[in-house]
Protein backbone atom coordinates (compact mmCIF):
# COMPACT_ATOMS: atom_id res chain seq x y z
CA UNK A 1 0.00 0.00 0.00
CA UNK A 2 2.79 2.43 0.83
CA UNK A 3 4.55 1.77 -2.46
CA UNK A 4 1.33 2.29 -4.41
CA UNK A 5 0.60 5.51 -2.53
CA UNK A 6 4.13 6.78 -3.15
CA UNK A 7 3.87 5.90 -6.85
CA UNK A 8 0.54 7.71 -7.16
CA UNK A 9 1.94 10.74 -5.38
CA UNK A 10 4.94 10.79 -7.68
CA UNK A 11 2.74 10.58 -10.77
CA UNK A 12 0.51 13.37 -9.51
CA UNK A 13 3.51 15.59 -8.84
CA UNK A 14 4.78 15.05 -12.36
CA UNK A 15 1.45 15.39 -14.16
CA UNK A 16 -0.34 18.11 -12.20
CA UNK A 17 1.45 21.46 -11.67
CA UNK A 18 -1.32 22.64 -9.36
CA UNK A 19 -0.95 19.58 -7.14
CA UNK A 20 2.82 19.93 -6.86
CA UNK A 21 2.66 23.68 -6.23
CA UNK A 22 0.03 23.20 -3.53
CA UNK A 23 2.24 20.69 -1.71
CA UNK A 24 5.28 22.93 -2.07
CA UNK A 25 3.28 25.88 -0.78
CA UNK A 26 2.31 24.11 2.44
CA UNK A 27 5.87 22.89 2.93
CA UNK A 28 7.21 26.41 2.49
CA UNK A 29 4.79 27.85 5.02
CA UNK A 30 6.01 25.32 7.59
CA UNK A 31 9.64 25.92 6.67
CA UNK A 32 9.24 29.67 7.01
CA UNK A 33 7.75 29.27 10.47
CA UNK A 34 10.70 27.11 11.52
CA UNK A 35 13.20 29.57 10.08
CA UNK A 36 11.42 32.48 11.74
CA UNK A 37 12.01 31.04 15.22
CA UNK A 38 15.77 30.68 14.66
CA UNK A 39 16.39 33.83 12.63
CA UNK A 40 18.79 36.29 14.23
CA UNK A 41 19.98 39.39 12.44
CA UNK A 42 23.78 39.87 12.60
CA UNK A 43 23.25 43.55 13.50
CA UNK A 44 26.16 44.66 11.32
CA UNK A 45 25.27 46.94 8.39
CA UNK A 46 27.09 44.98 5.66
CA UNK A 47 26.33 41.53 7.02
CA UNK A 48 22.67 42.40 7.48
CA UNK A 49 22.18 42.90 3.75
CA UNK A 50 24.14 39.80 2.72
CA UNK A 51 22.44 37.63 5.34
CA UNK A 52 18.95 38.73 4.36
CA UNK A 53 19.57 38.34 0.63
CA UNK A 54 20.82 34.80 1.28
CA UNK A 55 17.58 33.99 3.12
CA UNK A 56 15.60 35.32 0.17
CA UNK A 57 17.56 33.71 -2.66
CA UNK A 58 18.92 30.34 -1.52
CA UNK A 59 15.62 28.64 -0.53
CA UNK A 60 13.91 30.19 -3.56
CA UNK A 61 16.54 28.79 -5.92
CA UNK A 62 16.40 25.40 -4.22
CA UNK A 63 12.62 25.15 -4.55
CA UNK A 64 12.75 26.19 -8.21
CA UNK A 65 15.51 23.69 -8.94
CA UNK A 66 13.59 20.89 -7.24
CA UNK A 67 10.41 21.75 -9.12
CA UNK A 68 12.37 21.88 -12.38
CA UNK A 69 13.76 18.42 -11.67
CA UNK A 70 10.27 17.05 -11.08
CA UNK A 71 8.75 18.59 -14.22
CA UNK A 72 11.79 18.33 -16.51
CA UNK A 73 10.24 15.50 -18.63
CA UNK A 74 7.49 17.92 -19.70
CA UNK A 75 9.84 20.67 -20.88
CA UNK A 76 9.72 19.54 -24.52
CA UNK A 77 5.94 19.46 -24.76
CA UNK A 78 4.92 22.17 -22.28
CA UNK A 79 7.88 24.51 -21.95
CA UNK A 80 5.93 27.61 -20.90
CA UNK A 81 3.86 25.75 -18.30
CA UNK A 82 6.96 24.06 -16.90
CA UNK A 83 8.76 27.40 -16.60
CA UNK A 84 5.86 29.00 -14.75
CA UNK A 85 5.58 25.97 -12.50
CA UNK A 86 9.24 26.30 -11.53
CA UNK A 87 8.94 30.03 -10.80
CA UNK A 88 5.84 29.78 -8.57
CA UNK A 89 7.55 28.16 -5.51
CA UNK A 90 10.28 30.81 -5.53
CA UNK A 91 7.67 33.56 -5.70
CA UNK A 92 5.72 32.02 -2.82
CA UNK A 93 8.86 31.86 -0.66
CA UNK A 94 9.78 35.49 -1.35
CA UNK A 95 6.21 36.56 -0.62
CA UNK A 96 6.24 34.71 2.72
CA UNK A 97 9.47 36.41 3.77
CA UNK A 98 8.07 39.82 2.87
CA UNK A 99 4.94 39.03 4.88
CA UNK A 100 7.07 38.17 7.90
CA UNK A 101 8.86 41.49 7.69
CA UNK A 102 11.90 40.94 9.87
CA UNK A 103 14.13 39.78 7.00
CA UNK A 104 13.63 43.00 5.05
CA UNK A 105 13.91 45.02 8.26
CA UNK A 106 17.21 43.31 9.03
CA UNK A 107 18.53 44.20 5.57
CA UNK A 108 17.56 47.85 6.09
CA UNK A 109 19.10 48.10 9.57
CA UNK A 110 22.08 50.43 9.30
CA UNK A 111 23.38 50.50 12.88
CA UNK A 112 25.50 48.19 14.99
CA UNK A 113 23.60 46.55 17.79
CA UNK A 114 22.62 43.46 19.71
CA UNK A 115 19.94 41.00 18.61
CA UNK A 116 17.13 41.01 21.16
CA UNK A 117 13.49 40.03 21.26
CA UNK A 118 10.95 42.76 20.74
CA UNK A 119 8.37 43.63 23.37
CA UNK A 120 5.52 43.34 20.87
CA UNK A 121 6.21 39.91 19.38
CA UNK A 122 8.30 37.19 21.00
CA UNK A 123 9.14 35.63 17.63
CA UNK A 124 10.51 38.88 16.18
CA UNK A 125 14.03 40.08 16.86
CA UNK A 126 15.57 43.45 16.19
CA UNK A 127 18.96 45.14 16.55
CA UNK A 128 19.10 47.15 19.75
CA UNK A 129 21.74 49.87 19.25
CA UNK A 130 24.83 49.75 21.45
CA UNK A 131 26.47 53.08 20.65
CA UNK A 132 23.57 55.47 21.22
CA UNK A 133 21.49 53.76 23.88
CA UNK A 134 19.39 56.88 24.45
CA UNK A 135 17.91 56.59 20.97
CA UNK A 136 16.46 53.09 21.34
CA UNK A 137 12.82 54.11 20.89
CA UNK A 138 13.51 55.92 17.63
CA UNK A 139 15.53 53.01 16.25
CA UNK A 140 12.81 50.56 17.22
CA UNK A 141 10.26 52.72 15.43
CA UNK A 142 12.49 52.67 12.34
CA UNK A 143 12.73 48.89 12.55
CA UNK A 144 8.97 48.42 12.72
CA UNK A 145 8.58 50.91 9.90
CA UNK A 146 10.82 48.70 7.75
CA UNK A 147 8.76 45.71 8.81
CA UNK A 148 5.50 47.38 7.83
CA UNK A 149 6.98 48.31 4.46
CA UNK A 150 7.95 44.68 3.92
CA UNK A 151 4.45 43.49 4.73
CA UNK A 152 3.03 46.07 2.33
CA UNK A 153 5.29 44.66 -0.41
CA UNK A 154 4.04 41.17 0.44
CA UNK A 155 0.46 42.34 0.04
CA UNK A 156 1.42 43.84 -3.32
CA UNK A 157 2.85 40.48 -4.40
CA UNK A 158 -0.36 38.75 -3.35
CA UNK A 159 -2.47 41.28 -5.24
CA UNK A 160 -0.46 40.86 -8.44
CA UNK A 161 -0.66 37.06 -8.21
CA UNK A 162 -4.42 37.21 -7.61
CA UNK A 163 -5.00 39.47 -10.62
CA UNK A 164 -2.78 37.27 -12.81
CA UNK A 165 -4.65 34.12 -11.76
CA UNK A 166 -7.97 35.81 -12.46
CA UNK A 167 -6.84 36.87 -15.94
CA UNK A 168 -5.45 33.42 -16.78
CA UNK A 169 -8.65 31.83 -15.51
CA UNK A 170 -10.77 34.05 -17.76
CA UNK A 171 -8.57 33.28 -20.77
CA UNK A 172 -8.76 29.57 -20.04
CA UNK A 173 -12.53 29.72 -19.67
CA UNK A 174 -12.89 31.54 -23.00
CA UNK A 175 -10.70 28.97 -24.76
CA UNK A 176 -12.73 26.10 -23.31
CA UNK A 177 -16.05 27.59 -24.43
CA UNK A 178 -14.66 28.21 -27.92
CA UNK A 179 -13.37 24.65 -28.07
CA UNK A 180 -16.77 23.20 -27.19
CA UNK A 181 -18.55 25.24 -29.87
CA UNK A 182 -16.24 24.15 -32.71
CA UNK A 183 -16.96 20.38 -32.41
CA UNK A 184 -20.70 21.08 -32.36
CA UNK A 185 -20.42 23.07 -35.59
CA UNK A 186 -18.39 20.28 -37.19
CA UNK A 187 -21.02 17.71 -36.22
CA UNK A 188 -23.75 19.78 -37.84
CA UNK A 189 -21.74 20.06 -41.06
CA UNK A 190 -21.01 16.33 -41.14
CA UNK A 191 -24.68 15.35 -40.93
CA UNK A 192 -26.19 13.73 -44.06
CA UNK A 193 -28.38 16.24 -45.87
CA UNK A 194 -30.63 13.39 -47.05
CA UNK A 195 -31.55 12.61 -43.46
CA UNK A 196 -32.85 16.09 -42.82
CA UNK A 197 -36.61 16.50 -43.07
CA UNK A 198 -37.47 18.70 -46.04
CA UNK A 199 -40.86 20.36 -46.51
CA UNK A 200 -43.01 19.01 -49.37
CA UNK A 201 -42.79 20.97 -52.61
CA UNK A 202 -45.49 23.48 -53.42
CA UNK A 203 -46.22 21.87 -56.80
CA UNK A 204 -47.54 18.66 -55.27
CA UNK A 205 -50.04 20.60 -53.18
CA UNK A 206 -51.37 22.40 -56.28
CA UNK A 207 -51.78 19.13 -58.18
CA UNK A 208 -53.80 17.64 -55.35
CA UNK A 209 -56.10 20.67 -55.31
CA UNK A 210 -56.68 20.40 -59.10
CA UNK A 211 -57.49 16.70 -58.80
CA UNK A 212 -60.00 17.31 -56.03
CA UNK A 213 -61.64 20.12 -58.06
CA UNK A 214 -61.95 17.93 -61.21
CA UNK A 215 -63.47 15.07 -59.22
CA UNK A 216 -66.11 17.42 -57.81
CA UNK A 217 -67.04 18.63 -61.32
CA UNK A 218 -67.52 15.05 -62.50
Amino acid sequence: MRKEWAARLKNQLKKSPFYSNAIFGFLMVGLEKLVEMDFACPCKPVMNLVFSIAYFLVPALFSSALMFYIHSPQCKTQSLLSTLTCIIPAGVWVMLLFFDGQYYACAKTSWVGLTVKTDISASTTWCQPLIDSNNITEKQMDFFGFRNTSQFVGLGFLLVISVALYIFGCIRCCHQTAGTKEPEAEQVEMEDPGQRSAPPPEGSALMEEERSASSEQL
